[in-house]
């Protein structure tokens, strides 16, 4: 297939191959030890590869990183502008998502390279162009889809264009636990609700971006999970503080 079939998601620029930029970027994977793909199911990265041994035969093999196979089209040039604006300046701040309270009780300018890396990620990961080098058909086939994904493109070309996450999008966090089971949910007119899990030894932290005004937390009565908006950091701004810092 020829370049021009092919174009960078963030700039529209003409790329060679329609895999290029990692979705989830380097820096995440050295520090996940163990990839959870159990969303897609334990068969979903398998690569099946034609191999010569005196005849053609058809075998199986894992992946070793799987999540180092979803990728999108992505640029050189654009590939480096996310290097140096949002990956580099998170990079010292990725402990905080694997343990620790830290992420809910510092002030939200500490957090905000992360925070911003954590939106460019879950868009750049949901992306409709995004591609899973060696998953199986079946399994990507089978993969979800969501409306909301049809607004990726227009939000990553504005990330893009004014170097800034889109002022409509929020982030927030919430640590569900055995004792504290927890979960977010948007307002019924939210229009982008989209987001990561991430297993850590103390729970789930559950890593939602959306445009929703407001959220909810669904919680059992008499607890209080740590939960907390991380983006945007500003509450004195119009556009900031449009909507409620706190979960209903």
């Amino acid at each position: 297939m020829s370049a021009k079939k092919h174009t960078c998601v963030l700039c529209a620029a003409p790329v060679k191959k329609a895999t290029g930029e990692h979705a989830l970027p380097e820096q995440l994977l050295k520090a996940l030890t163990i990839a959870n793909d159990g969303a897609l199911g334990e068969s979903a990265y398998d690569m099946y590869a034609m191999t010569y041994r005196g005849a053609k035969e058809q075998e199986t093999k894992r992946l070793d990183k799987p999540l180092s196979a979803i990728r999108v089209p992505c640029c050189l040039s654009c590939n480096q502008w996310l290097n140096e604006t949002f990956e580099k300046p998170a990079v010292e701040h990725l402990p905080k998502l694997f343990g620790g309270r830290t992420l809910f009780t510092c002030p939200r300018e500490d957090v905000a390279p992360l925070s911003r890396w954590l939106i460019k990620t879950v868009l750049m990961s949901h992306h409709p162009r995004v591609h899973y080098s060696g998953m199986t058909w079946k399994a990507k086939a089978d993969f979800p889809h969501s409306e909301h994904m049809q607004h990726i493109p227009a939000l990553l070309k504005d990330l893009r264009r004014s170097g800034e996450v889109p002022h409509s999008l929020s982030l927030w966090a919430v640590l569900a636990t055995r004792s504290e089971p927890a979960a977010l949910h948007p307002d019924p007119d939210a229009t982008f609700n989209m987001g990561v899990n991430v297993v850590r030894p103390d729970g789930v932290l559950k890593l939602t971006v959306t445009n929703s005004k407001e959220m909810s937390l669904a919680h059992i009565d008499g607890t209080w999970p740590a939960v907390g908006k991380l983006w945007p950091i500003c509450t004195d701004c119009a556009s900031c503080s449009d909507g409620t810092d706190e979960p209903r």
